[in-house]
C-alpha cells in the first residue's frame, strides 16, 4: 500500500463537510472562506527522525526545515503566512536544554524570515523525534493545482540539488564512501549540501505572482510527481535542462546519473511549480527574488515529455 491509496481511502471515508469549506483534501492546503475577499488556508506536515531527518542535520536546521516545509504549502496557494503551531515528540536523547534551544532558535529565525510567528503546539515523550507542524495563511485569491490549456508550466529557480545531496548522504550512511571522502565531496559541492540542509520557501514569490498565475503547487515530492496534479501537460527536456545548475550537471557526470531523471525525482526542493499565460509579467515581478524557467505547457489531453508518454517520478511513501 502507498500514500496515494491511503489518501483515497480517507477521502471516501470522510464524507462530512460544511459551507465554510472551499477546499478540503486534494491540494497543498485546505481553504476556508471567511467572506468574498478573505480566505484562510491551512496545512500540516510531519517529520520523523528515521525517515525524514538525515543524521548530518543540526537541531537548528531541523527547526528551520519543519517550518519551511509547512510555509511552502502556504506559499503555493499565493497566501501570506499568519502563524505556525508545532507538536513535538522527544525521545530521552533529545530531551535536553541544548537540543531544545537550538531547535527552537532555528524555528524562531525562520519565523522572522517568513513573518510567521510560532504561536503554540504540544510536547510529548516518545521513542524517537517526531515533529508535526501546522501553518495558517491568508489570501484574497487562493491558487489551486490546475492550469488552463495553452498556459506555460514554470518553475522557480533550479532543481536537482537535493537529490544529489541525498545520494551523497546515503553513500556515506551505507559506508560506500569514508567519512573523509564524504567531507571532501561536501566541500566540493557546497551548494548541493546547502539546499538539503537549509531550503527556503518561496513566500514572496507566491504572494507577488498570485494575480498572474492560474495554478500552483510546491515541489516537495519531486517534479515527476507534482506535475501529474496538473492532469494534462507536455514537458520539454531542453527547457528542463536549462534550470539544472552546473554543480548538478558536474555531480551527475561524476556519479553517472541522468540529470533529467535527477530533476524529476528531486524532492523537498520547495520551489514553486505553476502555470501562467503571463510569463513575462511573472518573470519581471519576481526578478529580485527568483529566476523563472518554462518547462512545458498545459494541453488538451494526455501527459507527455517530448512527445512520449510521461510516466512520472518523485517520491511516494510505501508500506
Amino acid at each position: 500500500m502507498d500514500e496515494i491509496t491511503i489518501i483515497e481511502i480517507i477521502k471516501k471515508t470522510l464524507k462530512y463537510s460544511n459551507n465554510y469549506i472551499t477546499k478540503g483534501i486534494d491540494d497543498d492546503c485546505a481553504v476556508i472562506k471567511i467572506n468574498d475577499n478573505l480566505y484562510l488556508v491551512f496545512t500540516t506536515d510531519m517529520m520523523i527522525k528515521k525517515t525524514h531527518i538525515p543524521s548530518i542535520f543540526k537541531p537548528y536546521e531541523i527547526g528551520g526545515r519543519i517550518l519551511t516545509a509547512n510555509v511552502s504549502d502556504i506559499a503555493s496557494m499565493g497566501a501570506k503566512p499568519l502563524a505556525f503551531l508545532l507538536s513535538i515528540s522527544l525521545s530521552e536523547k533529545e530531551a535536553n536544554e541544548n537540543f531544545i534551544k537550538e531547535l527552537y532558535t532555528g524555528l524562531n529565525d525562520f519565523s522572522k524570515l517568513y513573518d510567521c510567528p510560532i504561536v503554540g503546539g504540544d510536547t510529548n515523550k516518545g521513542d524517537e523525534l517526531i515533529l508535526s507542524g501546522s501553518a495558517i495563511g491568508i489570501t484574497d485569491n487562493p491558487i489551486y493545482r490546475k492550469g488552463n490549456v495553452g498556459d506555460w508550466i514554470c518553475v522557480t529557480n533550479d532543481l536537482g540539488r537535493v537529490y544529489c545531496a541525498l545520494t551523497l548522504y546515503y553513500m556515506f550512511k551505507d559506508k560506500k564512501i569514508s567519512n573523509s571522502e564524504f567531507k571532501k565531496l561536501c566541500e566540493k559541492y557546497p551548494k548541493i549540501i546547502e539546499k538539503l540542509r537549509k531550503p527556503i520557501a518561496r513566500v514572496k514569490e507566491g504572494i507577488l505572482m498570485n494575480k498572474y498565475i492560474s495554478g500552483c503547487c510546491d515541489i516537495s515530492d519531486g517534479l515527476g510527481k507534482e506535475i501529474k496534479y496538473f492532469k494534462n501537460f507536455e514537458l520539454y527536456e531542453d527547457k528542463i535542462y536549462k534550470l539544472i545548475p552546473e554543480d548538478v550537471i558536474e555531480f551527475c557526470e561524476e556519479f553517472n546519473l541522468n540529470p533529467i531523471k535527477v530533476v524529476l525525482n528531486s524532492g523537498e526542493e520547495f520551489e514553486l511549480l505553476f502555470t501562467t499565460s503571463k510569463y513575462n509579467k511573472v518573470k519581471d515581478i519576481v526578478k529580485d527574488y527568483s529566476k523563472i524557467y518554462k518547462i512545458g505547457k498545459i494541453i488538451e489531453k494526455g501527459q507527455f515529455i517530448d512527445g512520449e508518454q510521461f510516466y512520472g517520478g518523485g517520491y511516494i511513501h510505501k508500506w
